[in-house]
């Protein structure tokens, strides 16, 4: 935080030395400038410049390039990790979980700058509002009040003027000398009145046209930014939740996860590198009107040079006179020696009527007529605290500050961020998806090296294992039972083997000498014919057991 820290106060002075801006907006400005053919391109901000358009197009499309490349980049890396997937060579994970859990903390950190970006850079767009705000109020007042005071003229003196001219009459005032010296007073009165309502109409025409400021005020920048950095924070509050996926994915080896990350990873890529094209666009604009100023603004306001020469330039010496003198004082001036004549007669009328003037509706449309002229000396003089140039120079200087310092510093706090994490998240897309590839892999080894045995190319299919498992286990199940129906005096079966006897030939009296069959020599008699009857089917004899030929008469 101490780098962030510098980075925040350190500040240069911009070229005309009226304000302070951001050490980067000089390196932003240094930025190349070139058309679609390579042509140097005049970096002065000017939106209104197809040509610089272009440039600043080209400038802004950079990480949109980059983002296609990293897009075909992930899609030739799926497709030959798909054709690889039967790799049998064993791959230890660990190194990889290692990795990916420190630079998800490391993309978490960078983030988290992007946070505190959005934070600087929000305060900032609202100190410029405010300043821009202050302007805009300060040309209103100055508006309201030169209308103020045209109205009071026109008003509270020439129509009482009037009023007072029509109560001189001869039946009113017996004495026609003095009727005709209030007559040649008022309408000298009224020729001073229209002299200043003149003069206060070509004052009004030297302020600033409130149009241009209603448009700015109709663009309702405080609602967009306030959509803007909720925009935002969702945006990197998302990117964090993301990373955390991966972390549980990693600690709990979880391949579901991990693919999950691999899907939200490439939609987060997508997101960064748009966000930096459009806030690497933004950093050279705002660094180009840092530096040079002073060509947008007299072009967006090309009928009142002379007042941007007075209010940006206050406080400087021109050749023919300072411009800290106010451009209204002359103006003020005539209106002033104009009340001080008004005031002269009105007092000359009064010095005359005090004892040949009893109607009172005349004396009360002077005293309207004193009133007027005294609220016209307040108002010129709360217009001419308005109008100095000092008061909206500060606000001027104030607004670029916070434009060229606070709002340039947040907008590349979150422009660093915005592509690093780009960076690292391609890098943890790539890494975890060879992952969970490699997750996969070892699981299907597992299947196959169980199944390795049963699945040997010189055992039968496993049809026919199956058949004769089942028919070894019923001749078991019938052994077992023959065994059980025998005693316990029989011997278990293979348990000796018996020697080999020679082979006989039962002579002619043979059956008759025997001795009699019982039922099981029966039995034992008719196993060993079927016995013999398939060793004559097989046409072979298993080793060891005795051969009988039984001679049937």
């Amino acid at each position: 935080m101490d780098l962030i820290d510098q980075f925040i106060n350190s500040s240069i002075a911009s070229p005309g030395g009226d304000f302070k801006m951001s050490l980067v907006a000089k390196y932003f400005h240094q930025v190349p400038h070139k058309d679609i053919h390579f042509n140097w391109v005049n970096a002065t901000f000017d939106l209104n410049d197809n040509q610089y358009q272009e440039a600043l197009g080209i400038i802004v499309a950079i990480p949109g390039f980059w983002l296609i490349l990293t897009l075909l980049f992930f899609l030739i890396f799926f497709l030959c990790r798909c054709c690889d997937v039967n790799s049998k060579k064993k791959k230890k994970l660990t190194c990889c979980k290692c990795f990916l859990f420190l630079f998800t903390i490391l993309s978490i950190g960078v983030i988290t700058v992007g946070l505190y970006g959005n934070y600087v850079t929000h305060e900032g767009m609202i100190k410029v509002q405010n300043s821009t705000s202050k302007i805009a109020q300060d040309i209103d007042d100055m508006n309201k009040l030169a209308a103020i005071v045209d109205k009071t003229f026109e008003k509270d003196i020439h129509d009482n003027l009037n009023l007072a001219l029509n109560r001189v009459t001869g039946p009113i005032m017996k004495n026609y000398t003095l009727v005709n010296f209030i007559h040649a007073k008022i309408e000298e009165m009224k020729r001073n009145t229209n002299s200043a309502s003149s003069i206060i109409t070509e004052m009004r025409g030297k302020i600033f046209n409130k149009a241009n400021f209603d448009q700015i005020e109709n663009l309702n920048v405080p609602e967009k930014e306030m959509i803007r950095t909720l925009a935002t924070w969702a945006v990197l509050i998302s990117l964090l939740f993301i990373g955390l996926i991966l972390i549980c994915g990693v600690c709990r080896h979880s391949r579901c996860m991990l693919i999950l990350f691999s899907v939200l990873g490439l939609l987060s890529l997508v997101i960064c590198w748009v966000l930096t094209s459009v806030y690497i666009g933004f950093c050279v604009a705002v660094s180009d009107f840092c530096m040079d100023p002073e060509p947008f603004i007299y072009k967006y306001l090309p009928r009142e040079s002379f007042l941007l020469d007075y209010y940006i330039k206050c406080g400087t010496i021109d050749q023919k006179s300072r411009i800290t003198d106010n451009i209204y004082e002359k103006q003020s001036t005539d209106i002033l020696m104009n009340l001080d004549k008004i005031a002269l007669n009105h007092d000359e009328i009064k010095s005359h009527c005090r004892s040949n003037c009893s109607d009172l509706m005349f004396k009360q449309h002077m005293s309207h007529i004193v009133n007027g002229m005294n609220f016209v000396r307040a108002q010129l003089n709360k217009f001419g605290q308005y109008s100095n140039c000092q008061r909206i120079h500060e606000s001027y200087k104030h607004s670029m500050n916070h434009s060229c310092k606070d709002v340039l510093e947040g907008v590349s706090l979150m422009l660093a961020s915005s592509s690093v994490t780009g960076l690292i998240f391609t890098l943890l897309v790539l890494c975890a998806s060879h992952t969970w590839i490699n997750i996969r892999i070892k699981r299907n080894k597992a299947m196959a090296g169980d199944a390795s045995e049963e699945t040997a190319p010189f055992l039968a299919p496993a049809s026919a294992s199956s058949t004769v498992s089942s028919s070894t286990g019923n001749l078991k199940r019938t052994r077992d039972n023959y065994a059980a129906a025998s005693g316990p005096s029989s011997r278990p079966r293979y348990s000796h083997t018996p020697p080999q006897t020679p082979h006989f030939v039962p002579g002619p009296n043979y059956m008759a000498n025997a001795p009699p069959l019982g039922p099981q020599s029966t039995n034992v008699g008719q196993q060993g014919l079927q016995g013999h009857q398939m060793q004559h089917h097989h046409g072979h004899q298993p080793l060891g057991q005795p051969h009988y030929v039984v001679n049937y008469q």
